[in-house]
């Protein structure tokens, strides 16, 4: 969208997305406070109605927010930027590509793009799904930023694309003056302000203002999960918000709870104090008054540490008082509350995760089959594909945004694809799955993907093993078969000394030579190793 001058000064004037502006904006800080912990001492004050005053003291001095759960809570998403395929393709000269390879490796703060994502824009994806990944331009260099939605006065949006933004008004030049910056998508204009009584005026200034040297405003908001029924963009985790402040809250009682009830208390009859006699005063031979007792500090009870510690009881004095049967001892908190506790806190983070993967939380993964991991696994893979499928678009704006403003009509433009492999499941539990798969006489192809996925889960942070043995599949002959199986074919004899001896020739093979060899040369290898071996149907078969 193009602005005229007229549609600038009325957008100033009337604000007219002020009200989703302001509902984003709270949003945001009611993630931050969960996700973050920011705001947490503030959001936990509206308990203050429901604590005595001495509750709410304590209540200040101990905070523990919901940053932690929250954390365990977005682990798989981690699996989104590690997953394993993927490609990307920039329609450009060859002699241009590498360079704009090297451009994208450092984007930001010695970091490649994706990293950026990761490590930057995929927290404000959470808390601040209404923030801008906005391009900047300084010094003919282009740099992606993030601009939250706190920063924001006003944006026209369709879907993700932003049609125009205008940033809060600032002062700048160390002046009085204030200046709103609009952004559209032929100019990024300063606007400067003032006001004269309840009347504002608006100046374009024109010597800090320049044409904008992309296709079309360079802003894209990172969320694509959108709120009909506040009009704006909604996070990954907004279903969980509910029962995150029930979490919040049921915490904050019980770390109450435990330092104000938690401790043993000791108790005691109470005896008289020796040097007052029980009276709490003693006369001041000197001055001939009665002063407070120096032992007891006027209590009349023979001292014992801090007061504070004990409950003195008084002696029995009639027959229907209690009689203890032993003169002190310690009173016990009430473990069953704490028990309580503990249990909801467990129910509630089992219900927040729940919420979010739409699975069932399970903490021992030895009682499960194979089968149930695999319908429990579906759904967090189905959550994991949208978050894929959003970064995907965060990663080609960005990408052809500099690519446009770097080579122009040289640039075609890119395609920016992540992989879909997430690996959520353990080594064990595709091991399983494999030898279920195996003995029940699946396809190759279906038992080719499972052992692809055991060797990625199972090397996931080695990845020099991985690509060895992901290129040793192509290697191995007959994959699937013990060398029993194969002598019992009808194959020639040398292709039973390929299976026979492929460990052996796999042993004398060093990690830079199966690095860095192409299967085809593997092979060859191999055939070259085992045309000295001979075969009799008596050869010891070792496996």
């Amino acid at each position: 969208m193009v602005l005229s001058k007229e549609d600038i000064f009325k957008i100033l004037e009337e604000n007219p997305n002020k009200k989703s502006i302001a509902e984003a904006t709270r949003k945001h800080a009611l993630l931050n406070m969960h996700v973050n912990g920011v705001g947490v001492k503030e959001h936990l004050s509206s308990l203050k109605d429901y604590e005595t005053k001495l509750q709410t003291e304590v209540g200040q001095k101990i905070v523990e927010s919901n940053k932690g759960i929250f954390n365990s809570l977005l682990h798989p998403i981690n699996k989104v930027f590690s997953a394993k395929g993927g490609s990307k393709r920039y329609d450009l000269p060859t002699y241009l590509s590498e360079q704009f390879k090297n451009k994208l490796s450092d984007v930001a703060h010695g970091v490649s793009l994706r990293k950026w994502l990761e490590k930057k824009v995929f927290n404000k994806y959470i808390t601040d799904p209404n923030g801008l990944i906005f391009i900047e331009v300084s010094n003919n260099e282009a740099k992606p930023t993030f601009k939250s939605i706190t920063s924001i006065y006003d944006y026209k949006t369709v879907g993700q694309k932003v049609e125009y933004v205008v940033f809060n008004p600032v002062k700048i030049d160390d002046t009085n003056k204030m200046y709103y910056r609009v952004v559209d998508d032929a100019f990024d204009y300063w606007i400067e302000a003032s006001k004269k009584g309840d009347k504002s005026s608006f100046t374009i200034d024109k010597d800090k203002t320049f044409p904008v040297h992309f296709k079309g405003c360079p802003a894209y908001i990172v969320s694509d999960i959108f709120d009909d029924v506040c009009d704006i963009k909604a996070s990954f985790v907004d279903a969980t918000l509910e029962k995150a402040n029930t979490f919040l809250y049921d915490n904050a009682v019980n770390t109450k709870h435990k330092l104000l009830f938690g401790f043993a208390k000791y108790w005691e009859y109470g005896r008289d104090c020796v040097p007052c006699d029980g009276d709490g005063v003693i006369l001041n031979k000197d001055t001939d008054v009665q002063e407070q007792c120096w032992s007891c500090g006027g209590s009349g009870r023979r001292p014992f540490g801090d007061v504070t510690d004990k409950l003195i009881l008084d002696l029995p004095k009639d027959k229907d008082d209690v009689v203890l049967n032993k003169y002190s001892g310690f009173d016990s908190p009430d473990l069953e509350i704490w028990k309580q506790y503990k249990e909801d806190l467990k129910d509630h983070e089992k219900d927040i995760f729940k919420t979010l993967w739409n699975i069932n939380f399970v903490t021992d993964q030895k009682t499960k089959t194979a089968t149930q991991s695999v319908m429990e696994v579906q759904p967090i893979n189905d959550k994991l594909h949208s978050v894929s499928d959003c970064f995907e678009k965060l990663e080609a704006f960005v990408t052809d945004s500099l690519g446009f403003f770097y080579y122009e009509n040289a640039y075609k433009g890119s395609f920016i694809n992540y992989g879909r492999r997430y690996l959520i499941e353990s080594p064990d539990v595709i091991w399983e799955k494999l030898t279920k798969a195996k003995t029940d006489k699946m396809p190759a192809v279906f038992l080719m993907n499972l052992t692809k996925e055991y060797i990625q889960s199972l090397y996931a942070n080695n990845d020099v093993e991985c690509s060895i043995y992901l290129k040793i599949l192509g290697v191995e002959p007959f994959l699937f078969m013990t060398i029993e199986e194969v002598i019992a074919l009808g194959v020639s004899d040398d292709d039973k000394k390929l299976k026979i001896y492929f460990q052996d020739w796999f042993q004398t093979k060093s990690e830079t030579e199966l690095l860095l060899n192409t299967r085809e040369l593997l092979l060859t290898d191999l055939r070259n190793f085992v045309s000295q071996k001979t075969f009799k149907n008596e050869t010891p078969i070792v496996q």
